[in-house]
C-alpha cells in the first residue's frame, strides 16, 4: 500500500482524529507560551542585555531539566494508569498554571514564575509520551509509521504556528503583553483536555495491564524504579530500536552546539545595533528560522514514510546523518545568515525523519506494557542530549557566536556517528521495513528484536 493509501485510511479513523486534535492544541499551546517565556526572557531590557551563551543554554536548561531527570518515572506512571486521565490532568494542571505565570510575568523572573513554568514544560514531555505510547491503540500496525509522521508533524507545525504567531503578535507591537499571550495559551490547554476526555472512554488509550496503586509513596518508588530497570532490561534486548534511540541522543547533542551557535550569532555577530536598536531584524530571521524549521518537518513527514520502505529505516538514518555533516560543514565554510536559513530547513528534515524512524522502532519493537515507559526514557535521551550540547557550546562559543571551528568539529562528529551507526547496524535495523510492504509474510521476524 503505498503511503497516499495510509494517509487516506488515516484521514478516515475517527479515533486518530481525535488523538491528533488533541496532541495539536496542546503543542500550539506550547508553541505559544514558550516564545512568550524566551521573547520575555531574551528581549527584556529588566534582564539586561542578552549576550551570553551561558545566559541561553541557562534558561533553556532550567525549564528543560526537570523533565529530563523526572521522566523515566513519568514514563513509569503511564504505563501504570490510564494513559487518558493522565494526559487530560497534565494539560489542566498546565491551564491552571498559566493563570499563575500571567500573573507574575510582568515582574520578570521570580521563584514562583519560574518553578510554574518549570512544571508546564515539564508536563510537555508527559503529553507528548503518553501520545506516543496510545498510538498503537487507535492505529493498526501497518499504518504507525505514517500516524507518526502526521502526527509528529503536524503537531509540529501546531508547534510553529504558536510560535509564529506570538511572534508577530510582538514584531508589530500589537500591543499585547507577554502575559495575555501565556493565557491564551492556557486555554488551548484546556481544550485539549477536554478533547482527550470527551474523546475516548478511560482505559481505551492504554496500558494493557494496570499495576497495584497501593502502598504509599515510598513503595511506588520502589517499584518504579524496579519497573525502570525492567524497561532498560527490555529494551537492551531490541538492539535496533536502542540503536537508532542512541544515535538521535547523539543528534540532538550536536544540535544543541548548533543551536546555541545561531541564536548567539543573530543576537551577537548578525546584529548591527546602529541600523537595529531595538533588534526587529533580529526577530524577523528567528521568526523565519521557525517557520523554516516547520518547513523542514512537513518535508520530512512526505519523505519518511517513502523512504524508509523504499531504503529501509537504518539507510534512511544513515542518510540523514550524513546530510548533517555535509550541511553544518557549509555552514562553518560560510557563517551568513542566508546560509543559516538553509541549514535550519535541512536540518530539521534530518531531525524529524529520525523522530519518525525512532517512534516506529520504539512502537514496533517494544511491548505495550514497557511502551510508555521506554518513549520516557526515550524522551529522557533526546532532553539530556540536548541540555549537554547547550553547556558544552556555552563553553567554548563565543559572546557574538562566531565559531567556524565548533562548527567543523561538529560537522566532522555527523560524519563520526553516521560510520559507526552504519556498521553498528548493519544487522539491527530500527524495524523490519518490509512488513510494511503488502508482499512481506507475516510471519517474518522482525530485526529488531
Amino acid at each position: 500500500m503505498r503511503t497516499a493509501g495510509h494517509v487516506r485510511t488515516l484521514a478516515s479513523s475517527r479515533p486518530f482524529r481525535k488523538l491528533l486534535a488533541v496532541r495539536l492544541a496542546s503543542q500550539a499551546a506550547d508553541g505559544m507560551f514558550q516564545a512568550s517565556l524566551a521573547l520575555s526572557v531574551f528581549f527584556n531590557p529588566a534582564l539586561g542585555e542578552a549576550g551570553d551563551p551561558y545566559r541561553y543554554a541557562a534558561a533553556v536548561a532550567l525549564l528543560l531539566g526537570p523533565y529530563s531527570l523526572l521522566g523515566p518515572y513519568v514514563g513509569t506512571v503511564l504505563d501504570r494508569f490510564s494513559r487518558r486521565g493522565l494526559i487530560a490532568g497534565a494539560n489542566l494542571v498546565r491551564s491552571a498554571l498559566t493563570v499563575v505565570i500571567a500573573a507574575t510575568l510582568a515582574a520578570g523572573f521570580d521563584w514562583t514564575w519560574l518553578v510554574c513554568a518549570m512544571v508546564v514544560l515539564a508536563a510537555n514531555r508527559f503529553v507528548l509520551a503518553g501520545l506516543s505510547a496510545a498510538h498503537p491503540k487507535v492505529v493498526p500496525a501497518e499504518q504507525l509509521v505514517t500516524a507518526n509522521s502526521l502526527a509528529s508533524t503536524l503537531g509540529a507545525l501546531a508547534y510553529g504556528l504558536g510560535l509564529a504567531t506570538t511572534g508577530i503578535t510582538k514584531l508589530i507591537d500589537s500591543g499585547v503583553s507577554y502575559s495575555m499571550l501565556a493565557l491564551a495559551a492556557g486555554c488551548l490547554y484546556l481544550v485539549s483536555a477536554a478533547l482527550v476526555t470527551a474523546s475516548f472512554r478511560s482505559g481505551s488509550l492504554g496500558p494493557d495491564l494496570e499495576a497495584d496503586r497501593t502502598g504509599g509513596l515510598w513503595k511506588g518508588i520502589s517499584e518504579t524504579t524496579v519497573g525502570m530497570v525492567d524497561g532498560l532490561r527490555h529494551l537492551s534486548r531490541r538492539r535496533g530500536p536502542a540503536l537508532v534511540m542512541a544515535v538521535q541522543g547523539l543528534h540532538r547533542f550536536l544540535y544543541g552546539i548548533v543551536f546555541i551557535i545561531a541564536i548567539a550569532l543573530f543576537m551577537g555577530f548578525f546584529w548591527d545595533v546602529e541600523s537595529d536598536p531595538t533588534r526587529t531584524t533580529t526577530i524577523s530571521w528567528l521568526l523565519v528560522l521557525a517557520v523554516l524549521g516547520n518547513v523542514g518537518v512537513l518535508a520530512a513527514a512526505i519523505a519518511t514514510p517513502r523512504a524508509t520502505r523504499g531504503w529501509g529505516p537504518k539507510n534512511w538514518v544513515v542518510v540523514l546523518m550524513a546530510l548533517c555533516a555535509v550541511v553544518v560543514a557549509a555552514l562553518a565554510g560560510t557563517m551568513k545568515p542566508v546560509m543559516f536559513a538553509v541549514a535550519v530547513l535541512l536540518v530539521n528534515i534530518a531531525s524529524q525523519g529520525i523522530k519518525i524512524t525512532v517512534d516506529t522502532s520504539l512502537q514496533r519493537g517494544v511491548e505495550d506494557a514497557y511502551r510508555g515507559r521506554v518513549f520516557s526514557v526515550n524522551d529522557t535521551v533526546y532532553n539530556v542530549g540536548y541540555l549537554a550540547g547547550l553547556f558544552a557550546a556555552a563553553l567554548v562559543v563565543p559572546a557574538d557566536g562566531y565559531a567556524p571551528g565548533t562548527l567543523l568539529g561538529v560537522a566532522v562528529s555527523y560524519g563520526l556517528v553516521c560510520v559507526g551507526y552504519a556498521y553498528l547496524a548493519r544487522d539491527a535495523a530500527p524495524y523490519d521495513s518490509e512488513s510494511w510492504s503488502p508482499a512481506a509474510t507475516e510471519a517474518r521476524p522482525s530485526t529488531s528484536q
